[in-house]
Protein backbone atom coordinates (compact mmCIF):
# COMPACT_ATOMS: atom_id res chain seq x y z
CA UNK A 1 0.00 0.00 0.00
CA UNK A 2 1.78 3.70 -1.12
CA UNK A 3 2.00 6.00 1.75
CA UNK A 4 -0.47 8.57 -0.26
CA UNK A 5 -3.33 6.04 0.13
CA UNK A 6 -2.42 5.38 3.77
CA UNK A 7 -2.84 8.98 4.66
CA UNK A 8 -6.00 9.00 2.60
CA UNK A 9 -7.16 6.31 4.91
CA UNK A 10 -5.95 7.98 8.11
CA UNK A 11 -7.54 11.71 6.69
CA UNK A 12 -11.20 9.99 6.17
CA UNK A 13 -10.98 8.10 9.39
CA UNK A 14 -10.47 11.53 11.36
CA UNK A 15 -13.00 12.93 8.70
CA UNK A 16 -15.58 10.68 10.28
CA UNK A 17 -14.73 10.98 13.65
CA UNK A 18 -15.01 14.95 14.02
CA UNK A 19 -17.95 14.62 11.51
CA UNK A 20 -19.50 12.37 14.51
CA UNK A 21 -18.14 14.51 17.23
CA UNK A 22 -19.79 18.01 15.54
CA UNK A 23 -22.90 15.65 15.51
CA UNK A 24 -22.88 13.86 19.19
CA UNK A 25 -22.19 18.00 20.14
CA UNK A 26 -25.07 18.88 17.92
CA UNK A 27 -27.76 16.65 19.77
CA UNK A 28 -26.33 17.60 22.82
CA UNK A 29 -27.21 21.42 22.52
CA UNK A 30 -30.69 20.88 20.68
CA UNK A 31 -32.07 17.50 22.11
CA UNK A 32 -33.81 17.79 25.47
CA UNK A 33 -32.12 14.92 27.84
CA UNK A 34 -33.56 15.58 31.32
CA UNK A 35 -36.85 16.55 32.72
CA UNK A 36 -36.56 19.47 35.60
CA UNK A 37 -38.29 22.27 37.53
CA UNK A 38 -36.95 24.79 36.12
CA UNK A 39 -36.85 27.98 37.81
CA UNK A 40 -36.82 31.02 34.76
CA UNK A 41 -36.27 34.70 34.68
CA UNK A 42 -39.90 35.52 33.57
CA UNK A 43 -38.68 38.53 31.72
CA UNK A 44 -35.75 37.11 30.00
CA UNK A 45 -36.13 33.26 29.81
CA UNK A 46 -32.88 32.92 31.29
CA UNK A 47 -32.58 29.44 33.32
CA UNK A 48 -31.62 30.48 36.57
CA UNK A 49 -31.80 26.96 38.02
CA UNK A 50 -33.31 23.83 38.20
CA UNK A 51 -33.85 20.66 39.90
CA UNK A 52 -34.09 17.17 38.26
CA UNK A 53 -37.41 15.74 38.48
CA UNK A 54 -39.64 12.51 37.81
CA UNK A 55 -43.12 12.32 36.75
CA UNK A 56 -45.30 12.16 40.13
CA UNK A 57 -43.28 13.45 41.67
CA UNK A 58 -43.94 16.02 44.71
CA UNK A 59 -42.83 19.40 45.16
CA UNK A 60 -43.69 21.84 48.16
CA UNK A 61 -43.08 25.74 47.80
CA UNK A 62 -42.84 27.02 51.28
CA UNK A 63 -42.52 30.46 52.35
CA UNK A 64 -43.14 33.38 54.65
CA UNK A 65 -46.56 35.41 53.60
CA UNK A 66 -45.58 38.67 53.12
CA UNK A 67 -48.35 40.79 55.31
CA UNK A 68 -48.85 38.01 58.38
CA UNK A 69 -45.51 37.14 58.38
CA UNK A 70 -46.22 33.04 58.90
CA UNK A 71 -45.91 30.11 57.48
CA UNK A 72 -47.17 28.86 54.36
CA UNK A 73 -46.85 25.30 51.94
CA UNK A 74 -48.12 24.81 48.63
CA UNK A 75 -47.50 20.96 47.67
CA UNK A 76 -47.39 19.85 43.98
CA UNK A 77 -46.82 17.38 41.70
CA UNK A 78 -45.03 17.01 38.18
CA UNK A 79 -47.91 15.63 35.72
CA UNK A 80 -46.15 13.50 33.22
CA UNK A 81 -47.83 16.37 30.49
CA UNK A 82 -44.83 18.60 32.16
CA UNK A 83 -47.88 21.06 33.79
CA UNK A 84 -47.88 21.22 37.88
CA UNK A 85 -50.88 20.05 39.87
CA UNK A 86 -51.45 22.09 43.06
CA UNK A 87 -53.04 19.38 45.39
CA UNK A 88 -52.48 21.09 48.86
CA UNK A 89 -52.42 24.64 50.32
CA UNK A 90 -50.73 25.19 54.24
CA UNK A 91 -51.08 27.80 56.29
CA UNK A 92 -51.01 29.15 59.82
CA UNK A 93 -52.86 32.30 59.64
CA UNK A 94 -56.72 33.50 57.95
CA UNK A 95 -55.40 36.80 57.63
CA UNK A 96 -55.77 38.99 54.68
CA UNK A 97 -54.54 36.95 50.96
CA UNK A 98 -55.48 33.82 52.35
CA UNK A 99 -58.14 31.40 52.07
CA UNK A 100 -60.82 30.92 54.93
CA UNK A 101 -62.24 27.99 53.17
CA UNK A 102 -61.99 25.22 50.52
CA UNK A 103 -63.51 26.59 47.28
CA UNK A 104 -63.88 23.86 44.74
CA UNK A 105 -65.62 20.83 44.28
CA UNK A 106 -63.85 18.11 46.18
CA UNK A 107 -61.26 19.81 48.27
CA UNK A 108 -61.54 19.41 51.81
CA UNK A 109 -60.75 21.87 54.32
CA UNK A 110 -58.92 20.75 58.02
CA UNK A 111 -56.77 22.09 60.63
CA UNK A 112 -53.68 20.23 61.61
CA UNK A 113 -50.80 20.32 64.30
CA UNK A 114 -52.03 24.23 64.37
CA UNK A 115 -52.30 24.66 60.17
CA UNK A 116 -54.60 24.92 58.46
CA UNK A 117 -55.08 22.76 55.68
CA UNK A 118 -56.89 22.53 52.30
CA UNK A 119 -56.22 18.72 50.53
CA UNK A 120 -57.61 17.22 48.13
CA UNK A 121 -56.78 20.09 45.47
CA UNK A 122 -56.84 20.04 41.92
CA UNK A 123 -55.72 23.50 40.26
CA UNK A 124 -53.35 22.57 37.33
CA UNK A 125 -50.90 24.72 36.46
CA UNK A 126 -48.68 25.09 33.29
CA UNK A 127 -46.07 27.44 35.11
CA UNK A 128 -46.10 29.41 38.25
CA UNK A 129 -45.01 33.11 38.09
CA UNK A 130 -43.27 34.26 41.76
CA UNK A 131 -41.55 36.96 42.87
CA UNK A 132 -38.53 35.82 45.24
CA UNK A 133 -38.36 37.41 49.20
CA UNK A 134 -37.05 40.46 49.42
CA UNK A 135 -37.17 41.73 52.27
CA UNK A 136 -38.21 38.22 54.25
CA UNK A 137 -35.57 35.64 52.68
CA UNK A 138 -37.94 32.64 53.22
CA UNK A 139 -38.55 30.95 49.83
CA UNK A 140 -37.59 27.37 49.54
CA UNK A 141 -38.50 24.28 47.23
CA UNK A 142 -39.05 20.96 49.38
CA UNK A 143 -38.29 17.82 47.77
CA UNK A 144 -37.29 14.25 48.47
CA UNK A 145 -36.41 15.04 52.17
CA UNK A 146 -34.52 17.59 51.00
CA UNK A 147 -34.75 21.36 51.00
CA UNK A 148 -33.25 23.79 49.08
CA UNK A 149 -33.42 27.99 49.97
CA UNK A 150 -34.19 29.68 46.75
CA UNK A 151 -32.02 32.95 47.55
CA UNK A 152 -29.00 30.60 47.57
CA UNK A 153 -29.66 29.90 43.68
CA UNK A 154 -31.83 32.56 42.86
CA UNK A 155 -31.63 37.13 43.75
CA UNK A 156 -34.26 37.63 45.88
CA UNK A 157 -36.75 39.99 44.67
CA UNK A 158 -36.38 38.45 41.37
CA UNK A 159 -39.44 37.73 38.79
CA UNK A 160 -39.59 34.26 38.21
CA UNK A 161 -41.10 31.81 36.11
CA UNK A 162 -41.70 28.04 37.67
CA UNK A 163 -42.37 25.47 35.30
CA UNK A 164 -41.58 21.90 34.39
CA UNK A 165 -38.85 21.80 31.24
CA UNK A 166 -37.13 19.17 29.06
CA UNK A 167 -33.51 20.51 29.09
CA UNK A 168 -30.51 19.81 26.49
CA UNK A 169 -27.57 18.71 28.26
CA UNK A 170 -25.71 22.25 26.92
CA UNK A 171 -29.02 23.60 29.16
CA UNK A 172 -27.89 21.48 31.99
CA UNK A 173 -24.41 23.12 31.81
CA UNK A 174 -25.43 26.45 32.04
CA UNK A 175 -28.17 26.62 34.69
CA UNK A 176 -27.39 26.20 37.92
CA UNK A 177 -28.27 22.59 39.53
CA UNK A 178 -29.63 23.22 43.35
CA UNK A 179 -29.51 19.81 44.29
CA UNK A 180 -25.15 19.45 43.58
Amino acid sequence: MAAGEKNAKQKIKWLIICLALILFLLIAIVFPVRKTLTFKDLRSEEVLAYLPVEDHQTFQLEYTHSIHKSTVIDTYIVLPDDQIQQTELQFEDMAIGMPSNAMYEGEIFTEKDGFYVIENMNRIFPSINLRTSQVVISHKINTNGNSYEMHEYIKPGSLIKVEIKNLSLYQLLRGVKMNG
